[in-house]
């Protein structure tokens, strides 16, 4: 008898085994980035870390072939700064699965949440701002911004 895991997994064609896997390797490479080339504040982990880590993850999941998977972010109703987790979605929008490794820098949460369904942190950030591909996203921005460096320093990391 399959689980109804089981079911999305076959259905959506994910390996999820791949996934989180993928997941620990870009963040390990994010900190194998040496000293001063890192594009991100990795003092602070995982404060003010989490669109570093969404793009990264997002480009190499993609590399992989573990799908086109959204960077979606939220903020907090009557604020300016919010939250980026990823998520991958069926036809019709709904969402499978979350990557949201950074969730524990809030208060709320106590680990970063990897698994079916939306982000945990989607509850907090009520207030959607955005849900893009990688590439279509804006503020992927050149070589000047934060990150697509990050990207491409961790694309040639794990490779």
């Amino acid at each position: 008898m399959s689980s109804s895991s089981d079911r999305i997994l076959k259905d959506s064609s994910v390996n999820f085994d791949a996934v989180k896997q993928t997941v620990d390797d870009v963040i390990a490479a994010m900190f194998a980035i040496p000293d001063g080339q890192q594009r991100f504040p990795r003092g602070w982990w995982p404060s003010g870390c989490c669109e570093n880590a969404a793009t990264a993850i997002a480009g190499v999941l993609a590399d992989r072939g573990l799908g086109d998977w959204l960077l979606v972010s939220g903020k907090r109703p009557g604020q300016m700064n919010g939250h980026m987790w990823l998520e991958l979605r069926d036809d019709d929008g709904n969402s499978l699965y979350s990557i949201d490794v950074t969730l524990h820098q809030m208060r709320e949460f106590d680990e970063p949440f990897i698994g079916e369904g939306v982000s945990p942190g989607a509850a907090v950030f009520t207030e959607q701002r955005e849900a893009y591909s990688l590439l279509d996203w804006p503020w992927l921005g050149d070589e000047n911004a934060p990150f697509r460096p990050n990207l491409r320093q961790v694309r040639a990391l794990v490779r």
